[in-house]
C-alpha cells in the first residue's frame, strides 16, 4: 500500500492555491451575458471540470432531444431538484453552452452526439437573483421589470409582453405561447423560490409581484406542454432549504398546471450522493491510480476486519461487505470524510454541498501535500485542519448564527470545553 503522494497527482492550479472563490460559484446569468470566470465562460475549458453525472447525462438528453425534435417523446418540462449547492446551476451552464453550439472534444461522454443542434437554439437563461423587482434590469434600449418580460426579451420578443411587464401583471397562455413560438426554444430558470421571497414584497393590485409571478410559471408550463420543440428546465432547493414556503409555493403551481398534470414533467436530481466523490476527484486531480485504490481498499478492509474480530468500537457499517468498495470508489478519500461532509458541514446554513466540499477539500489537498505527512493513505476527516484560517472561516463564515461560531471556535481551542458548548 503505498501513501497517495505517489498515487494520485493533483491539479496545478490546487497546488498553486489558484482556486479563487469565483471559480466555485458558477452564475449562469453571467455566462449568458459572457462575463463569466472562463472556467465557466469557455466551454473547452468548463467541460474539461465537469463530470459526466448521471443526472446530467439525463438533463441533456431530455432537454436536447426535446428542443431539436429528434425525441418529441421527452419531457417538455424538466425540473432540477436537490440541496442547496447540489450541482443544479452548474447542469444549467453546461445545457446552455451546447444548446450555443459549443462541442466539447468529448461530448460523447456527457450526451449522444446526434443529439446536438444543427444550428444554435434560441436560449432564455433567467435567474431569480439577478431580477430587480425595483429597479427593473436597462438593457439600453429597454427596461425589463418581470420574470416574464425578461423572458421574453431574451428571446427577442419582448413587444409581446411589453404591457403586461410594465403592469407586472402576468401574460396569460395564448400570450406566452406567442412568446415561445414554435420552437426550438429552451428556458432555463434558476433560484425561483429566491425571487419569489423578494416579489412577494412589491404590490400589484391586491396582489403581489410573487402571485403574479406564480401565474406566470403556470401559463408558462402549460404553453410549452403544448408546443412540440420546447423545453422548460427550472430549479428548486429541497424543502429544507432557508426559503422552503416558496419552494413550496412554486410547487403548489405546478402541482394545479394542466401541462403537469398530464404528466409530462421530468424530476431530476443533477448530483446524486455517490457521485460526489467522482466530481470531487474530477476537479482536484489530474490523474489518480485506480490500481493504488483497489490495492488501498482491501489492506483497510483487512485492518477493520482485523480490529473488528479484537472488539474494537467501529462504526457498525465499516463490517459490511460495501465499505472495501466505498473506500475504492471515494479513493483518495476515506468515505467517513463524505459522510461528514453530507451529513454535518452541509447542515450548515448557506454552506453550499458540491461546490462547498471542493472549496473545502481543495485547501486540504493543497496543505497535505506541502506537509506530506507519513502514512497517508487516504484523506481522513482529521486532516481537515480547523486550525488553518483559511478552512475555518470558510466554515465559520457562513454560520448565521454567533453561537454555531462559537462552537467550532471552541472546539478548535479547547476541545472539552467545545464539548461543554455543544451540551449547552
Amino acid at each position: 500500500m503505498k501513501p497517495i503522494f505517489e498515487t494520485c497527482w493533483p491539479r496545478g492550479d490546487v497546488l498553486a492555491g489558484e482556486l479563487r472563490d469565483e471559480m466555485f460559484a458558477a452564475k449562469l446569468e453571467d455566462v449568458a451575458r459572457g462575463t463569466a470566470d472562463p472556467i465557466y465562460q469557455d466551454p473547452t475549458a468548463f467541460f474539461a471540470n465537469t463530470h459526466p453525472a448521471r443526472g446530467l447525462q439525463n438533463l441533456l438528453t431530455e432537454a436536447l432531444g426535446r428542443a431539436s425534435g429528434q425525441r418529441p417523446t421527452s419531457a417538455p418540462i424538466i425540473r432540477l431538484e436537490t440541496a442547496f449547492g447540489g450541482g443544479k446551476t452548474h447542469s444549467l451552464i453546461a445545457l446552455y453552452h451546447l444548446a450555443a453550439g459549443a462541442r466539447p472534444i468529448d461530448v460523447e461522454r456527457y450526451v449522444d452526439p446526434g443529439l446536438l443542434p444543427e444550428r444554435p437554439i434560441p436560449v432564455a437563461a433567467v435567474v431569480g437573483t439577478a431580477l430587480e423587482p425595483a429597479e427593473g434590469i436597462d438593457h439600453g434600449d429597454v427596461t425589463t421589470w418581470t420574470l416574464w418580460g425578461e423572458l421574453a426579451y431574451q428571446l427577442g420578443r419582448y413587444e409581446e409582453v411589453r404591457k403586461d411587464d410594465e403592469a407586472r401583471t402576468a401574460p396569460g397562455t395564448q400570450t406566452v405561447a406567442k412568446v415561445l413560438g414554435d420552437g426550438p426554444v429552451i428556458v432555463l430558470m434558476d433560484e425561483l423560490a429566491r425571487y419569489l421571497a423578494v416579489a412577494g414584497g412589491h404590490r400589484v393590485g391586491k396582489t403581489t409581484l410573487a402571485d403574479q409571478t406564480t401565474a406566470f410559471l403556470l401559463a408558462l408550463l402549460e404553453a410549452a406542454g403544448s408546443a412540440s420543440k420546447v423545453a422548460v428546465v427550472y430549479t428548486l432547493a429541497s424543502s429544507a432549504d432557508a426559503f422552503s414556503s416558496q419552494t413550496e409555493e412554486i410547487q403548489e403551481a405546478v402541482r394545479e398546471s394542466k401541462a403537469v398534470s398530464a404528466r409530462v414533467e421530468h424530476v431530476l436530481t443533477p448530483t446524486e450522493e455517490d457521485e460526489i466523490a467522482a466530481i470531487v476527484r474530477h476537479r482536484l486531480f489530474d490523474d489518480v491510480d485506480r490500481q493504488a485504490a483497489r490495492e488501498t481498499a482491501q489492506a483497510y478492509h483487512e485492518a477493520i476486519a482485523a480490529e473488528l474480530d479484537r472488539g474494537s468500537d467501529l462504526p457498525a457499517h465499516a463490517a459490511a461487505a460495501g465499505y472495501a468498495t466505498d473506500i475504492e470508489n471515494d479513493y483518495p478519500f476515506h468515505p467517513e470524510l463524505f459522510r461528514a461532509l453530507n451529513e454535518k458541514v452541509s447542515t450548515i446554513p448557506n454552506f453550499q454541498r458540491t461546490r462547498g466540499a471542493l472549496r473545502l477539500l481543495a485547501r486540504t489537498v493543497r496543505r497535505l501535500w506541502e506537509t506530506r505527512p507519513a502514512g497517508t493513505y487516504l484523506i481522513h476527516p482529521h486532516h481537515i485542519d480547523l486550525s488553518d484560517e483559511e478552512i475555518l472561516n470558510d466554515l465559520t463564515a457562513r454560520l448565521d448564527r454567533p453561537v454555531f461560531r462559537q462552537v467550532v471556535e471552541a472546539d478548535i481551542a479547547n476541545p472539552k470545553a467545545g464539548a461543554r458548548a455543544h451540551a449547552a
